[in-house]
Formats: C-alpha cells, structure tokens, sequence
C-alpha cells in the first residue's frame, strides 16, 4: 500500500503550477504579502541599534575628561533611559503586531489555496478571530516550553555544578553542557514538530470546523495516532524538501539580485564619478543615491518573496493533500484535489 506521504509530492507540484500558471500578476503579488508574514521559519529579526557610541551625554564631553585611547561610556540619565524604554516598546508592538498578522496569514493561505483565489481583504476580515486565538497559541506554547528549557538546565546545573559561582569549575560546566546538548536537541524536535503540525495540519481543521486550536488538536489527535506512519513519512520527507527548497531558494534569489544589482550599480557609481568622486557629491546627489539604496532594498526584497512563493504554495499543499488523503473531513483543498488527480 502506498503512502500519501510520497504519493502527494507530485500532486503538489501540479497544484501549484495550476495556481500560478500562466503567469497571473495579481495573484503572485497578493501571494508575496502573504508570504511576507508566513513561511519558512517565518521570524523577524531587527537590527540592533543600540549603538551611542559616537555621541556624549550629559557633562564631561571635552578631551579633558576621559585618559587618552579610552571611550567615555555614556551615561544613563533618566532621559536615556526613557528613549531606550520607549524603542523597546515600539519594537515589541512591531513584533506583537507582525506576530498577530502572521497567524491571520496562515489562514488566509490556506483559504488561498483551496479556491485558487487571493482575496487578502476578504480572507483577514474571515479570519482574523481563528489568527489572534493561533497567535495566542504560539505565545502560550512557546513560553512553557522556554519555561521547561530554563528548569531542566537549571536541574542540570545543580545536580553537577551547583548553583554557587563558587563551586564551579571548568570541567563541571563542560558536563552542563554535555548533558545539556542531547536534551536541547530533543526539545527542538519535539517542540518543532508541535508548532509545525499545528501550522500545517491544525490551522486547516480550524478553517474547516470553526474551532480553536486545542479543540482542533483533540480534532486531529485520533488521526494522527491512526496515520502514525503517514505522518513519520511526512515529516521525513517534508525536512527533506525544505532543505532542497531552501537551497533552491538562495540560489534562484542570489542571481536574482545580481541582475537587479547592475542597474543600479550603474546608475549609483555613474553619478559618483561624473561629479569628480567623493569631493563632488553634493547633499542633492548624496540624498538621490540614498533614494537609490532604498529602492534596491524594497526591490530586493519584493524579489525574494516572489521567490517564495512558488516553493512554500508547494511545501503547504503538500501538507493539505496528505491531511486530506488521512481523513477526507480534513480536506481544505477538495477541488483542487479532484482536478489535479482527473489529468
């Protein structure tokens, strides 16, 4: 008896092509919003800009004040403190926020693939309830198991170490982490299985039943206990493909940005040169070659979420045709289904 798990790679990939082919401009860019907000391991990260190192705060700013070759560290007046408080809040709001958008995305996607239709509007007004209670999963989930990291290390640590700095040694912290990597590895596993099944194969059952993520993973519990072996096969076959995906990604998207680099390469270097080099850019060609950088970076960008597309539209169809192939009730992309497996 064959398995799903290795049957639905093909289905999958002519799901997608009958998505994405011919070429629909509109649906492609509504994907790549999408796409920006999901897939992959879906993090943001922000840059760290906490560097003040060039500026002085409050008095002392002469030479006088500091010995020759060393850098006076700022100081932490309340004003600093409440500029630096104030940047971390805005940037935890930007990552609450992009958090929330992403967990309404994942339903939009999924509800995007199903009918071969991007409706972004229509799709996050439909969904945005089930994304907040996802998202509210996703924090929920990945404090206690922070929680669980923080209190078996720290169980590590004292059965070998101690928790005195005193009684520490070099070859006792080199067992902490010894024993500390094998249960790390595990937790990733384990942990990583949890959320990526609950994106892949519970976010579908709650579009589906209108449930919660608790009630859909009690939902989907039984089957996958009865399909146990379909999904071990998935899971090896889905790290399998993300790998291949991946690599296919970066180079798909590095000769990419090479082509896009040229134009404006020239364009940037040209206006460099043609008014005498460094000692000719005024504050006019200096702001034009900024508005450059800038557009190559948003370019840049828009690039590598069109490339994202075609590969996490297949990796998440893979995951919908054999949830549906395990139990028909779970099945989000029925017509789709049909029509790839009546060619």
């Amino acid at each position: 008896m064959s398995l799903s798990a290795l049957d639905s790679i093909d289905d999958a990939l002519q799901a997608t092509k009958g998505l994405l082919l011919p070429f629909d401009r509109a649906i492609w860019l509504r994907l790549a919003v999408v796409m920006f907000f999901v897939g992959g391991g879906g993090g943001f990260s922000f840059p760290n800009t906490s560097n003040f190192g060039g500026s002085d705060f409050g008095n002392g700013g002469g030479v006088g004040g500091t010995p020759s070759g060393q850098v006076q560290p700022p100081e932490f007046t309340p004003e600093l403190m409440g500029l630096i408080a104030g940047f971390a809040l805005v940037v935890l709001l930007i990552v609450l926020v992009l958090a929330v958008l992403g967990g309404i995305m994942e339903f939009v996607f999924v509800e995007s693939l199903g009918t071969e239709e991007v409706r972004l509007k229509q799709y996050v007004s439909e969904n945005w309830g089930r994304g907040l209670r996802l998202f509210g999963f996703r924090i929920g989930f990945g404090l206690l198991n922070l929680l669980v990291v923080v209190a078996v290390l720290a169980a590590i640590a004292a059965a070998t170490v101690g928790f005195s700095p005193e009684q520490w040694t070099p070859g006792g912290l080199i067992g902490v982490v010894l024993l500390a990597i094998p249960f790390l590895i595990l937790d990733a596993l384990v942990a990583g299985t949890i959320t990526g099944f609950t994106t892949m194969f519970v976010v579908p059952i709650m579009l589906l039943e209108e449930r919660g993520v608790l009630s859909a993973w009690r939902r989907f519990w039984p089957t996958l206990k009865t399909e146990w072996k379909e999904y071990v096969s998935y899971g090896i076959m889905a790290f399998i493909l993300n790998i291949v995906t991946a690599i296919a990604q970066g180079i798909i998207g590095f000769v990419l940005v090479l082509v896009v680099t040229i134009p404006f390469a020239v364009v940037g270097f040209g206006l460099y040169f043609a008014l005498g080099g460094a000692n000719g850019v005024g504050v006019i060609v200096g702001s034009v070659i900024l508005v450059l950088a800038v557009l190559f970076v948003l370019v840049v960008i828009v690039l590598s979420l069109l490339v994202k597309v075609p590969f996490q539209s297949f990796l998440r169809y893979y995951a919908l045709f054999v949830l549906g192939d395990t139990n028909d009730s779970f099945d989000a992309v029925a017509e789709v289904r049909s029509s790839v497996r009546a060619d």
